[in-house]
């Protein structure tokens, strides 16, 4: 029971940070034009848009690794281990290293 729920978290997790993913990739997808070029209303707009595309693309990046380390522990026994090693080994060397 508790491994569904936390499945079905991680899983809500996954899915939001890849639909604001998308999101981010479309808002610069719109300001560019023909040319590739991105086009701005001026320069403190330009700040803005980039301001509000780094804010959603780190929520975004947060969210997909927390929502896979969260599917990951709830399967650790079974297949979890294996996206689990990494993060075990960093924090190894985060022990022995420094």
């Amino acid at each position: 029971m508790v491994a569904d729920s936390s499945a079905g978290l991680g899983a809500v997790l996954l899915l939001i940070g890849g639909l604001l993913y998308f999101w981010q990739r479309k808002r610069v997808f719109d300001r560019t034009n023909q040319y590739g070029v991105e086009q701005f209303s001026g320069f403190w707009g330009k700040l803005v848009a980039k301001a509000k595309d780094k804010l959603i693309f780190g929520i975004a990046i947060t969210l997909l690794f927390g929502g896979l380390l969260t599917v990951a522990f709830a399967y650790e026994a079974t297949w979890g281990w294996i996206v689990l090693l990494p993060v075990y080994l960093f924090m190894l060397f985060l022990v022995i290293g420094v």
